[in-house]
């Protein structure tokens, strides 16, 4: 029992050997094993994945995009777009890079929330730098975040000494309208016999 257990082992290994040899190859290193088009929708997935989870919201949010962008400081913004999904769309050779985000309101700083269910296409612009791509440009600027994010940031400004009445009436409203895009707890099974 003990050497066909051994022997089947044996053969196991072989063969996944064997098709390993047989398997065409998967690049595995840096950026120029890469197809242009592939590393596009990388870089924008991956600064479109921090900016979705609020980084650029923080003061040294920043400091992670930096990998991904030739720009030196956060661009100034008034206002946050709250999104629940967003699209990287297909890259084209020499032209405009686009992701659409699906809005469900956005936070004006002077204003505050306004509900809205619209689909939003943002132009990002790339260069290459020492053969790395990076983002250069957004337009529009504004930070396109989750409503986890915003509800974050917006009980940040609520626990603010510094946040006036006016502002907290407006963030207390705001926090209560994006609650809804929060995924709610199930309801407990009801106990057989009540």
């Amino acid at each position: 029992m003990c050497r066909r257990l051994i022997c089947l082992l044996f053969l196991a290994i072989l063969t996944t050997a064997a098709l390993s040899q047989m398997s065409p190859s998967i690049p595995l290193g840096g950026p120029s094993e890469i197809d242009p088009v592939t590393q596009k929708r990388i870089l924008l997935s991956n600064y479109c994945r921090l900016d979705f989870e609020g980084a650029r919201l923080s003061p040294d949010g920043w400091n992670r995009f930096k990998t991904y962008t030739s720009m030196r400081a956060n661009p100034e913004f008034n206002r946050i777009v709250i999104v629940t999904r967003y699209n990287v769309e297909n890259p084209q050779i020499d032209a405009p890079l686009f992701v659409t985000f699906q809005a469900v309101g956005y936070y004006d700083l002077v204003e505050g929330y306004v509900a809205s269910n619209t689909r939003e296409r943002v132009e990002f612009q790339l260069e290459d730098r020492r053969e790395n791509l990076l983002v250069s440009y957004v337009i529009p600027e504004s930070p396109h975040v989750s409503p986890r994010a915003a509800i974050a940031w917006m009980n940040l400004r609520l626990a603010d000494p510094k946040t006036s009445d006016l502002e907290r009436g407006r963030l207390k409203d705001a926090v209560n309208q994006l609650n809804k895009f929060l995924p709610q707890p199930r309801p407990a099974a009801a106990a057989p016999g009540v």
